[in-house]
């Protein structure tokens, strides 16, 4: 991405993501960070404008730290009213590159955004109750802020086919401001997947609790599973069994069906990877800008069973350790389960 912004020598380049602080957000700004970290041209500044990342400074990036910013909408909008102009005063950037899918709209010089938020494009519908009043909003309200944040910068990234058609449709955005660059898990300690029968039931999903990661579809699967002769197998999960109503309701499934589920939290990037490398990647989401686990899995050469959506063909077509199923389908799903055994 850093080759995309083409900055100039002795040029200042700010990456701007206060957002960024947990899941595939946080990997994407840490990946870049990375990159950044090796890019050739030591004349060319990089200034960090982050949250709650400790991303160490070198002699050509300045890193800015703003944790405040997390501690409620009060604070973020005085952020992005006041302390954001203080900070483009400081140090009078070149270009801009913001990760927040959307532009600073004060800021007059080059600026390229790097949209991931799938709620604002896809065609499945968030309904109040069910999903919540913050899904509801990105998809009925913020969407059309960001839409026209986005017809004024210059350029736009995101990460997939079906994003840069859907914007094109939605936002009214020409195909030639948008360009797909699927992330670069490159500088992460990939390794490879270890086949055996007891790593085809070992299954794991790194996910957050939203409702449009659909972990009930994944948990009644296994109970199909189960029902059916599965046996001597575990589930890890990367959310708490008390985080929101969501967790509770899913962790009170798991032990009325004696399902063998670990509701681990959050883990370190290269525990990540080490997961993929002795497990099965179930990945029932059928809401994602990417869906960064499925490259991340497919990598590792390990088996993956995903919701049949089209952010996972623009990863997975061609890949033969890939099962798709319609994403409410449990018993495919479980079916899909049992038959890794016989794979």
């Amino acid at each position: 991405m850093e080759t995309l912004l083409k900055p100039q020598p002795h040029s200042t380049v700010m990456i701007y993501d206060v957002h960024a602080s947990e899941s595939g957000a946080l990997a994407i700004l840490d990946d870049l960070y990375e990159r950044v970290r090796h890019y050739p041209d030591k004349s060319v500044k990089w200034v960090f404008i982050v949250s709650t990342p400790d991303y160490a400074e070198t002699d050509n990036i300045i890193v800015r730290r703003y944790p405040w910013v997390k501690e409620g909408w009060h604070k973020r909008y005085y952020f992005n009213k006041v302390t954001t102009k203080q900070i483009l005063k400081e140090f009078q950037p070149d270009q801009v590159f913001s990760l927040q899918n959307e532009g600073i709209p004060f800021y007059k010089g080059k600026q390229t955004v790097y949209l991931h938020l799938p709620f604002i494009l896809t065609d499945h519908r968030f309904r109040l109750k069910e999903d919540g009043k913050r899904l509801w909003l990105y998809q009925n309200v913020v969407s059309k802020m960001i839409f026209k944040s986005l017809r004024k910068v210059d350029r736009t990234i995101v990460q997939t086919n079906w994003m840069k058609q859907a914007l094109m449709e939605k936002a009214g955005i020409a195909g030639e401001n948008i360009t797909v660059i699927q992330p670069d898990i490159s500088v992460n300690p990939i390794g490879t997947y270890a086949d055996s029968p007891e790593n085809r039931r070992h299954f794991f999903y790194p996910a957050t609790a939203f409702t449009y990661k659909n972990h009930i579809t994944m948990l009644k699967a296994l109970h199909y599973a189960v029902e059916h002769g599965l046996q001597d197998y575990d589930l890890y999960l990367t959310i708490k069994k008390d985080e929101n109503e969501l967790t509770r309701s899913l962790a009170e499934y798991a032990e009325t069906h004696h399902l063998h589920v670990t509701f681990g939290g959050k883990m370190p990037r290269e525990q990540v990877f080490a997961k993929y490398r002795e497990s099965v990647l179930l990945f029932p989401s059928y809401v994602e800008s990417f869906g960064l686990p499925l490259l991340e899995a497919k990598l590792t050469g390990c088996y993956i069973i995903a919701s049949d959506c089209p952010f996972t063909h623009d990863i997975l077509d061609g890949y033969d350790k890939a099962f798709l199923f319609p994403e409410t389908d449990f018993e495919k799903m479980g079916k899909y389960i049992l038959e890794l055994e016989n794979v």
